[in-house]
């Protein structure tokens, strides 16, 4: 197997080749993102071991400029992280990770793993059996055609939208599985999956085959499932102004507990959903029925008045959603942006900014001030698993525009997690330290840590359980010069526009 390692840490890279070599690899090896693109292009290697930190031309950046090169799109990148958290924020199904301290036994695992699926789906340079445009031939019509012929592979489809991508395993002519990864890391698969390929209209697919060893979760008919497709996508076209857009916002319109207990199981999913998630899109994509079936159940529950539209949203006559002001301004994303390109290729894609607090509470009140806003996405696992608070936890992410995103990580400020606050906040813009009615005092430590590290800029915020929290951070505020904000502790528009009012002054 031809393997590119590019790595600024030359003695890593020393140990990390030698033990490729050792295995009988092909192993040429690049200082920096630069001269990887250049070996990439000449040497075309089934797959590439670097930094998501690389120097010139960072990690991300060189995977997204080789998968748009029709040469070295097949390869797969083994990507060297310093915490889960900085993984590339959308990666393709054939990349993983390895996370510090980078032993070499597990970045050989995932190259045997790569050299595994090479053997089924073939290496670099695929036998590519059909690929082509979804404007030329629809996943419909080359799903028939699979099965017709009795083909087994992956079909690998990107969509029109940047970072849509799918895929579809085949066994025997019959669809087996079907996969949609999320931004949020999670995918939507099987059926549900299957069915929302089905709807992508522009894009390109190609086929690789291979012989297909694993179960996979779709069980019924080819032919049964793309009629059933074919049938939502139809009615959904005949009724989709009547469906609620998926930028919406939605809440319970009614108390919880009266709302029926023997309820059908979709029911109660999409009521589950809308109390973790609230936006339309991220209810369907977390719901497991189908996209059609669970928009049908948040449209029905809309119009018994069980579900309501949040009150910083409106609907009008063209389904067009009109949300409340989100905390960024089109400047402001901008000047973000700007920022970030500057700091690369240290920091990638995502822009981190730390949120200290040593109070649980205050952490999830500011979530959910946070969710207020029209733009913020939420963790799922933090939505799944709230206990995460108590510790190292990511609060969730705004869309920066550009394939970047800005994502909100909590630390306990208690001296005890000092370890990992360097590691937790490497390349942040700044960070935001939450006041407790408990104790204001609770994040000197950490304050005096991010000072002596230069961290570009921090805020004070406080939420008003009390006037004396606010008293006493404009008091330590004006002893320290770091601006502070407090924010009423009942939900508000105002509660945006000071979220808003903080980041700008983290921008500036």
């Amino acid at each position: 197997m031809r393997i590119l390692i590019a790595d600024f840490d030359a003695l890593r890279m020393k140990s990390l080749a030698g033990a490729c070599e050792s295995q009988g690899h092909q192993v040429v090896r690049a200082q920096h993102g630069a001269a990887a693109l250049e070996l990439a292009l000449e040497e075309t290697p089934e797959v590439v071991i670097c930094p998501v930190d690389l120097s010139v031309i960072d990690g991300a950046r060189l995977e997204e400029i080789l998968r748009g090169n029709p040469r070295t799109r097949h390869a797969s990148f083994i990507f060297l992280v310093k915490d889960e958290m900085d993984a590339p924020m959308s990666m393709d199904p054939r990349d993983s990770t390895v996370v510090a301290p980078w032993r070499t036994s597990d970045v050989l695992d995932l190259v045997e793993a790569s050299l595994t699926r090479t053997q089924r789906f073939g290496g670099s340079r695929p036998n590519t059996e059909i690929e082509g445009k979804l404007t030329q031939i629809s996943i419909v019509d080359l799903l028939e055609i699979f099965q017709m012929n009795r083909k087994s592979g992956l079909v690998k489809i990107w969509g029109a939208s940047p970072g849509a991508t799918g895929s579809i395993l085949v066994k025997n002519g019959q669809v087996a599985d079907a996969s949609v990864p999320l931004p949020d890391g999670t995918s939507v698969v099987g059926e549900k999956a299957l069915y929302r390929l089905l709807g992508w209209k522009e894009g390109r697919f190609e086929f690789q085959p291979g012989e297909i060893t694993e179960p996979g979760r779709i069980h019924k008919p080819t032919r049964g499932l793309l009629l059933e497709g074919l049938r939502q996508l139809d009615e959904w076209e005949q009724i989709r102004v009547e469906l609620p857009p998926l930028d919406a916002r939605v809440v319970l319109g009614v108390p919880r507990e009266t709302i029926p207990a023997d309820a059908h199981p979709l029911t109660r999913e999409v009521i589950d959903a809308v109390e973790a998630y609230r936006r339309v899109r991220e209810i369907v994509d977390h719901c497991s029925f189908p996209d059609y079936q669970v928009l049908r159940v948040l449209a029905g529950l809309l119009s018994k008045q069980l579900l309501a539209y949040e009150s910083n949203t409106s609907v009008s006559e063209g389904r067009r959603v009109t949300a409340g002001a989100g905390i960024f301004t089109p400047q402001q994303l901008r000047r973000l942006r700007e920022w970030a390109a500057s700091q690369r290729p240290r920091i990638g894609s995502v822009i981190k900014v730390l949120v200290a607090s040593s109070d649980p509470e205050s952490l999830a009140a500011f979530h959910e001030a946070l969710r207020e806003s029209p733009d913020f996405m939420s963790d799922p696992r933090l939505l799944r698993y709230p206990e995460r608070l108590e510790g190292l936890a990511t609060l969730g992410h705004f869309p920066a525009g550009e394939g970047m995103s800005l994502r909100l990580v909590a630390v306990p400020s208690d001296s005890r997690y000092a370890p990992i606050w360097d590691l937790a906040g490497y390349g942040m813009l700044g960070a935001i330290l939450l006041a407790s009615d408990r104790d204001v005092h609770a994040t000197d430590a950490l304050r005096a840590h991010l000072r002596q590290a230069e961290v570009r800029s921090m805020v004070w915020l406080a939420i008003a359980s009390s006037a004396h929290v606010g008293t006493e951070v404009d008091r330590r505020c004006a002893d320290s010069e770091i601006s502070s904000f407090v924010l009423p502790a009942a939900p508000s528009h105002d509660r945006v526009r000071i979220l808003g009012s903080l980041f700008g002054e983290l921008l500036k």
